[in-house]
């Protein structure tokens, strides 16, 4: 079929993120070597192949100049998650634990897109390199593949790097911090980078030894959820480190361009942020009813079961990161359904976080109030706001459109996986928990179970699951028309 898609250079600027995804393996091999593990010819392998096959995709069109329009835009953004994944899972399929091919996938997948489902079984089994590739997976995954390339690359410091800033980012409108598109992509990395090492400092000063900081902080302030323990966060038992990653998650949770501007302007551009107030109200909310539950199912009697821990559960959950702790599955039906409405909710958009985004939920939470005015005053005129600035009703239809889309999906994926005879309350958490990126896991997934033991097409399903959630609906499901591949 005749397309009018700018082919080589689809191929040029996935050529040069392979090439770049296999530089970051270097990492992961200096890692096995420091600790004496042969897990490191794992890597080294897996760089080779990913710096060969980017290069001669890189190679072969470098001659033709790099032209990225939206439509190129929407097809690098969304196979470049997929061709990462392919490259990605290969370390897991080399090394001396090895994971087979599904399984690698899936675990691939989980990481760049901050999902932080696993298909390890036991973690601590893994060498140290595989833990932080796992990690190091959802830290690039956080802030997204494209805008690490924008940052890197200034050959895409024009229109073709804004098509793929606007089709990565999340949101209902994308803003801008500079007028060149690199320098909004290296000030946002800024941030990321300045928190993430914040993170392992002061985890540092805590319980954690440094390595395990490190994956820690790369993973909470993606809003991941890998962790280098099989009882996840539990293995600490700490208060103190509960609370630095509750801060970390938060922040991961808030939109990163109101996170430069509080860093340039300061605090007030974060607590005069509409969305973000309101996200913080969902917080301590939630926090409150589930702790009520608690206190009236007489769960909980020490300070830490009592506000750290639901805390802690309640931010993991909002922001999509998924770090688990045991004692949740056990606090009754009410957190169950909290647990699957904050991940269905997600945290701001512009974050690093999935779901739904607050953003989205204002608007149709707005517009809803005003239908219900109309049907009184239907003479009146109505519109909805946002952060101050007014929404076109073309923006709003697109809000409900993907709200709708959103819900239908976990429907129809619930559906599917009941036919593998799963109950439904897990076949809605685990699709819930993967479409939005979050990891938690409930019943067969839960505490006594694993995303290990699921069947292959389940995973698969999954995968597809996290896919779509992480580029936000339009990006992935616009390439299964047939009009956009036509001349």
């Amino acid at each position: 079929m005749a397309t009018t898609l700018n082919i080589k250079s689809i191929v040029k600027v996935l050529g040069q993120l392979v090439v770049a995804e296999g530089l970051m393996m270097v990492l992961p091999l200096v890692v096995c070597m420091l600790y004496g593990e042969e897990d490191w010819s794992a890597f080294a392998i897996s760089s080779v192949i990913s710096l060969c096959m980017g290069a001669t995709a890189v190679f072969f069109t470098r001659r033709s100049a790099t032209v990225v329009k939206t439509r190129e835009g929407f097809v690098i953004t969304a196979l470049i998650w997929v061709v990462y994944g392919v490259f990605g899972m290969v370390p897991f399929m080399l090394c001396s634990r090895p994971l087979g091919f599904t399984d690698a996938m899936f675990e691939t997948i989980s990481g760049f897109t901050t999902t932080g489902v696993s298909a390890i079984v036991d973690v601590e089994e893994q060498s140290h390199g595989i833990l932080f590739w796992r990690a190091l997976t959802q830290w690039i995954g956080g802030l997204g593949i494209i805008l690490f390339l924008l940052a890197v690359l200034p050959e895409l410091n024009k229109s073709s790097g804004i098509s793929m800033f606007n089709a990565e980012t999340s949101g209902i409108t994308h803003d801008r911090l500079h007028p060149r598109i690199r320098q909004t992509a290296l000030s946002l990395w800024g941030i990321y980078v300045g928190v993430t090492f914040l993170s392992i400092i002061l985890l540092w000063l805590g319980p954690m030894n440094l390595f395990d900081s490190i994956c820690q902080s790369f993973t909470a302030i993606a809003t991941g959820g890998f962790s280098t323990r099989n009882d996840g966060i539990s293995f600490w038992h700490s208060n103190y480190v509960y609370g630095v990653l509750i801060l970390v998650m938060g922040i991961g949770g808030v939109n990163f361009m109101v996170l430069y501007a509080c860093w340039k302007k300061g605090i007030r551009e974060v607590t005069g942020n509409e969305v973000t107030r309101i996200f913080a109200g969902v917080i301590l909310c939630s926090f409150l009813l589930l702790v009520a539950s608690l206190l009236i199912q007489g769960v909980g009697v020490d300070i830490g079961n009592c506000l750290f821990l639901p805390l802690f559960h309640v931010v993991s959950a909002i922001t999509s990161t998924g770090f688990s702790i045991s004692q949740a599955e056990g606090w009754g039906p009410f957190s169950l359904l909290m647990t699957i409405a904050l991940m269905l909710c997600g945290s701001c958009a512009g974050s690093t976080a999935g779901g739904i985004k607050i953003d989205r939920l204002i608007v149709m939470g707005r517009n809803l109030m005003n239908e219900i005015k109309k049907s009184i005053y239907p003479k009146r005129t109505y519109v909805v706001n946002l952060n101050g600035s007014f929404l076109r009703n073309r923006l709003i239809s697109r809000v409900s459109a993907f709200v709708t889309l959103y819900l239908l999906i976990v429907f129809l994926s619930t559906a599917v996986i009941t036919f593998w005879g799963f109950r439904f309350t897990d076949s809605l958490f685990m699709v819930s928990s993967c479409i939005g990126c979050n990891g938690l896991g409930y019943g067969v997934t839960g505490v006594d179970g694993s995303y290990a033991c699921l069947p292959g097409m389940v995973k698969w399903l999954l995968s597809i699951s996290m896919l779509v959630g992480r580029l936000e609906l339009f990006t992935f499901m616009v390439l299964l028309l047939p009009s956009f591949w036509k001349r």
